[in-house]
Formats: C-alpha cells, sequence, structure tokens
C-alpha cells in the first residue's frame, strides 16, 4: 500500500486534516490494545476489555487506511467505527461510578465530534476524487534561467576569449554593479616626494 505523505508532499489543508485524522487513529489504537483495562475503568465498561482490544485493531487499520493515497474509503470505515464507538460508550452511561458514568457521556460528545470531521475529510475527499494528485516533480529544475548547457557555454566563451578580455568584463561587471573589487586594474596614482618620506624643497631656497 502507497502511503501519502512524504518528505516531497506539498499538503493541503485537506491532506493535513485527513493526516492528522490518520495519526490519531494510530495513537488511540495503540492505547487500546496496550491498556484495555484502564480505558474500560474510565469509561465504566468493566468486563470491555477484548472488546476494546478489537476496537484498538480496528483503529489502527483505519489509521494505515486514511494515510494512504486512497483515504476515503478508510475515512468512511471509521465514520462506521464512530458510531459502534458511541453505541459502546453509551453501556458506560449505566455505570454504578458517577466519574465513570459522566465520562461516558463526555466521551459520546466528543467521538461525535469526531465521526463528523471524519465525515467531513471523507466528502472532501470525495469531491476531487478520492485520491491525492502526485506530488509535484522538481527533479527537472536547475536554479538557471537558461539551463545548465547555456549557463557553461557562457563561461566557456569568456575563458576562450583570453585574459585580457576576461579582466575588462570584470571590470564593465563591477561597473554595473557599481562595487569595486581588490583585484581592480585601474592605474595607481603618480607618486611624490612626499609620498616616499623625502620632504618637498622650498622654491626659495638656493641650492649650493
Amino acid at each position: 500500500m502507497a502511503f501519502k505523505y512524504g518528505k516531497d508532499s506539498s499538503l493541503t489543508g485537506a491532506d493535513a486534516l485527513v493526516r492528522g485524522i490518520g495519526l490519531f487513529s494510530l495513537g488511540l489504537g495503540v492505547a487500546e490494545l496496550v491498556a484495555p483495562g484502564k480505558i474500560a475503568r474510565t469509561f465504566g465498561l468493566e468486563g470491555k476489555e477484548g472488546l476494546l482490544r478489537a476496537y484498538g485493531a480496528r483503529e489502527i487499520a483505519s489509521g494505515i487506511g486514511t494515510l494512504s493515497t486512497d483515504p476515503q474509503p478508510a475515512l468512511w470505515s471509521r465514520v462506521a467505527g464512530d458510531v459502534l464507538d458511541m453505541a459502546t460508550l453509551a453501556l458506560g452511561t449505566r455505570s454504578g461510578k458517577e466519574d465513570a458514568k459522566r465520562n461516558a457521556m463526555l466521551g459520546i460528545g466528543a467521538v461525535a465530534g469526531i465521526a463528523a470531521l471524519d465525515a467531513f475529510a471523507a466528502t472532501l475527499m470525495g469531491r476531487r476524487g478520492g485520491e491525492r494528485p502526485p506530488p509535484a516533480d522538481y527533479s527537472d529544475r536547475s536554479g538557471l534561467p537558461k539551463g545548465v548547457e547555456a549557463s557553461r557555454g557562457y563561461y566557456r566563451q569568456r575563458k576562450e576569449r583570453g585574459p585580457a578580455v576576461a579582466q575588462q568584463d570584470a571590470r564593465e561587471d563591477r561597473r554595473h554593479s557599481g562595487g569595486s573589487s581588490a583585484g581592480s586594474t585601474s592605474p595607481a596614482p603618480e607618486r611624490t616626494e612626499t609620498d616616499t618620506g623625502q620632504a618637498p624643497i622650498a622654491p626659495s631656497v638656493a641650492l649650493s
């Protein structure tokens, strides 16, 4: 089974919603498989541990299907599973423990909201045909507007034109960019006696 989410995927809002549902389903399924006794005591379902384990396996299967390339069938199966979960939680409302009864009622409300979210996600997937479009392929992009070969030809041409022409091109590049470089070939200013450390001789002093 191919999975729809990977490092090259560009997720839309619907995709992110479906992924979140799939991950939640996996997490809930693992919890029901690992700790069915604690869940049963919380919601007043003592004696239903085996049923909760079966629900956990169902949740994991639904989560895997939700994360596949065609999540719509798994999403609708989750809606059916949500209805079954609410019917099971209704048994907890008959518990003699007030805390468990309250938790069961809150659980029914939470599962009803999840069922609505699952149905909404399944409807979104149905509107675009169920399957997610393949990830965008950017393997043909090099980052060079005129292509790799055109860029190679440009620099090869500059190399063949010789060092003098290359220096002229470099000066043109610096002039257009408004900057300067340490390798500038502009003529150096004429040195004076002051530059060499010797003091200039005043015109009025006669030389012997």
